[in-house]
């Protein structure tokens, strides 16, 4: 029986209830791969949502309508975790290690550079007309965007590692690998946080801070 089947009775189809703990990727009866095809996912999606679909159970008991909405809705939540690969990362990260954040932290190399840049951000927001200094801060935030582009050019060769070390059960590889992810994707948030912060300061808005990164 395929993972997700167990949501309807095989003898009569009546719908069961979740299980008390189900993951993103049990509910689409998938592997905790991170290589996932995007029309096969959302094809196996639109197969199982069909199944248990609100709409097929307008005419049962109230406690299967119940049952339906709530399933449902799991599986759209799954859906939209798992069709996006950061998403799908953080998620699997969060199952392996049972830590439900992963908090943005800032790139080792980037500690220092990070202080004069919250300085200049500070300077601009004194002197908003210094054209000058516009210019320094936003030469900045393209630098950090192009470091963001070439980091999240990893992100593909990160889950293909990880994927070799589920299929061969290479226990040592996959905690490496989840070490090396939540780094990813702590460094990631960060920079995205630190251009957003930038944008802000350049657009002039009110509330454009500092974040506790």
């Amino acid at each position: 029986m395929e993972t997700g089947d167990e949501w309807l009775c095989p003898a009569c189809g009546a719908i069961q209830p979740l299980p008390d703990v189900i993951d993103d990727f049990a509910c689409l009866g998938l592997p905790r791969h991170l290589q996932l095809d995007a029309q096969a996912l959302a094809e196996r999606f639109h197969e199982r949502s069909r199944r248990i679909h609100p709409d097929f159970f307008q005419t049962k008991s109230g406690r299967e309508q119940a049952l339906s909405l709530e399933a449902s809705a799991r599986l759209n939540r799954a859906y939209r975790t798992l069709r996006d690969p950061i998403e799908r990362m953080g998620a699997l990260i969060r199952l392996e290690t049972g830590q439900p954040e992963i908090a943005a932290k800032a790139p080792a190399d980037l500690v220092e550079e990070i202080f004069e840049l919250q300085e200049l951000r500070e300077t601009v927001r004194e002197r908003p007309g210094d054209t000058g200094l516009r210019e320094r801060l936003l030469a900045e935030r393209n630098t950090l965007i192009d470091r963001l582009t070439r980091l999240e050019r990893e992100l593909a060769q990160l889950a293909a590692r990880w994927d070799r070390a589920v299929d061969g059960g290479a226990d040592a590889d996959k905690r490496a690998l989840i070490g090396a992810m939540r780094d990813w994707l702590s460094g990631r948030q960060y920079l995205v946080n630190t251009i957003d912060d930038i944008t802000m300061t350049l657009e002039g808005r009110s509330d454009a801070k500092d974040r506790r990164h």
